[in-house]
């Protein structure tokens, strides 16, 4: 019987490895499948399930971000598997790293087998893109899949909706010096990209009808979820 993997089954396996090497670690950050950050050390994973010359054009693009790229692919039967082999010769005269993720083992475990040539961030503007995404994520999106990302921006966007949610209208000084929002706050119920939010009086806004549909219709989903866990905490504690 064959096999039916999806990408996003390496995900875990490699996802855990790095937190365990001490990385902070976010799936589909700005087209990566995987970014990573430890201090100074910015990693950066491409994920396949087969080995495919798409998989090496994606990890040469992301060397201009960082020298630490690695592709990702399912552990092989044969490691002395000829084409794997040859493989493997490839992405060393690229200076590539390799992991591989045993998809057929109960345990699944990622391993790299070679490591990349390079020190790391190349403090490039692609870098401080990836960097500035991955620390604006309080949750995490499975690398490798094509279902909906929960941005840094979204993120901020549905902060902002599950507040207005609790406390009615508020402006975005309120939401930026009482509530801990980031400093675009205002940026984002002016422009209301998602049509959440609605203009109330001159510099408060309240949660819209969409706003307020979104989180009940999405009220498992993770960021939301997140949110309104935070703020039943808070409510608690202050009580």
């Amino acid at each position: 019987m064959k096999n039916t993997y999806k990408e996003t089954d390496m995900y875990e396996p490699i996802a855990n490895m790095l937190t365990q090497q001490g990385f902070t670690v976010r799936g589909e950050v700005k087209g990566c499948d995987i970014v990573a950050v430890c201090d100074d050390i910015l990693v950066i994973v491409e994920m396949k399930l087969s080995i495919s010359l798409k998989l090496i054009y994606q990890a040469m693009e992301r060397q201009s971000a960082t020298d630490l790229v690695y592709v990702a692919i399912p552990r092989p039967k044969k490691a002395r598997d000829r084409n794997f082999m040859r493989f493997k010769n490839l992405i060393k005269k690229l200076q590539l790293g390799l992991i591989t993720v045993a998809l057929d083992s109960p345990t699944r475990i990622a391993e790299i087998i070679i490591f990349p040539t390079g020190r790391g961030d190349k403090s490039s503007i692609k870098s401080v893109t990836l960097r500035k995404e991955l620390v604006g994520r309080s949750t995490d999106t499975i690398g490798g899949g094509k279902g909906k990302i929960n941005t840094a921006y979204r993120e901020r966007c549905v902060h902002i909706a599950c507040l207005m949610e609790a406390y009615g209208p508020l402006s975005a000084k309120t939401l930026t010096k009482i509530h801990g929002c980031e400093k675009d706050a205002y940026a984002i119920i002016s422009k209301n990209h998602y049509n959440w939010f609605e203009k109330i009086e001159k510099g408060l806004y309240n949660l819209s009808e969409i706003g307020k549909l979104y989180l009940q219709a999405n009220d498992t989903d993770t960021l939301v979820a997140y949110y309104k866990k935070q703020l039943n905490e808070a409510s608690n504690h202050q009580q």
